[in-house]
């Protein structure tokens, strides 16, 4: 029995029933086409369904409109939905300012009424191909994400060095005192990259990328590929000015860059994200990767090719980047009843009042 081949999914959504029967009716012999009459519909449809591969959706349309959707989809934690293809339905209602917010919203397509049936097969072709492309790029992302220590691509240290590395400087600084600096850096839009212009080409931006960064950091700072654009620098014993003006030096070197690709020279650019996080014994490197990647996902939506310099460490004394606190501010600290700026730092004080301490037991023995 032959193996039955199954079709890309589709979802419609538009409040005319005879506009969602007709580009059904066009579309479903190559695609297994479901339906929806409003946005709230299609959100649902969205969260409960992994395979549908492309969204047409109207404007307007009553209880969630097509911006509303395409918001929700844009802001959506999941990359599946995030990097869903929406191709906006356009009717002679639609000005050119509304294709344009929808544009700024995130829509990747237009097409407007009345449309032709070779035209919106296109349209579908094109975007499912992408789809199923830029879902294959994500499962090899994943894969290299948890691959062994040390990328072959870059010689960098992979993803599981990189964490080993964070989980064991932290519990150091948990113990010491001290302080560090996450910084995550994406190329940007390199899945659209990979796809306009194949393997080779990417291959050869990231083996750039990486040895670029290697010649720029210190020997002492951690520098890892965690995903398949993704880079990763732990830096120690340095400042957020200091590390904001490595990152627009990273930036700008990276923007300088050319590749040949047949007869084009292609150019990129990166997003980086810093991170000068508040220590403390519940911290871990996975929330602090979380945070970083949530500023750099900010600037990805703005455009990418930016910095983002992002501190949570708590001022005590009045002094941008106090990390840890000495006796003297402690006993204040105690005192004023401010506890739980105290508590991080136990470690380090009673190691600095050991040696007090066993003075003054020596003492009393002799008494």
């Amino acid at each position: 029995m032959p193996k039955q081949t199954i079709k890309p999914r589709i979802l419609v959504v538009d409040d005319s029933k005879v506009m969602r029967r007709a580009i059904s009716k066009i579309l479903s012999k190559e695609y297994d086409v479901i339906e929806a009459e409003h946005g709230e519909d299609a959100w649902t449809l969205l969260l409960n369904d992994n395979t549908i591969q492309v969204v047409f959706t109207d404007l307007g349309m009553p209880y969630l409109d097509g911006y509303g959707l395409l918001e929700r989809i844009r802001s959506s934690d999941e990359s599946r939905l995030k990097e869903l293809p929406v191709i906006i339905i356009t009717g002679q209602e639609d000005d050119e300012k509304a294709q344009q917010d929808a544009l700024n919203s995130g829509a990747t397509d237009f097409i407007s009424k009345p449309f032709e049936s070779v035209q919106l097969k296109a349209r579908a072709s094109a975007h499912v191909r992408f789809e199923q492309t830029a879902r294959k790029l994500t499962e090899t992302s994943e894969k290299l994400e948890s691959q062994a220590a040390i990328d072959e691509s870059t010689g960098l240290g992979g993803r599981q060095y990189f964490c080993k590395t964070a989980d064991e400087t932290l519990a150091y600084i948990k113990r010491n005192g001290g302080r560090l600096i996450l910084v995550r850096m994406d190329i940007d839009n390199f899945d659209f990259i990979f796809i306009k212009n194949g393997k080779t080409i990417a291959d050869k931006m990231i083996s750039t990328v990486g040895k670029r960064l290697s010649k720029m950091v210190r020997n002492e700072d951690k520098l890892a590929r965690v995903g398949l654009a993704k880079f990763a620098l732990l830096l120690l014993s340095n400042n957020l000015d200091d590390t904001k003006k490595l990152a627009e030096r990273i930036r700008k070197d990276i923007a300088s860059l050319s590749f040949k690709s047949g007869k084009k020279n292609l150019k990129i650019t990166v997003s980086i994200s810093i991170l000068e996080p508040q220590i403390d014994q519940d911290s871990d490197i996975k929330t602090l990767m979380a945070q970083a990647e949530s500023y750099l996902d900010d600037l990805t939506i703005k455009g990418g090719n930016a910095v983002a310099c992002n501190s949570t460490v708590v001022d005590i004394l009045g002094i941008s980047g106090m990390h840890y606190v000495d006796v003297t501010t402690a006993i204040r600290l105690v005192n004023e009843g401010r506890h739980e700026l105290v508590r991080p730092h136990m470690d380090k004080l009673l190691n600095e009042l050991h040696p007090l301490l066993e003075f003054l037991t020596s003492e009393k023995e002799k008494d």
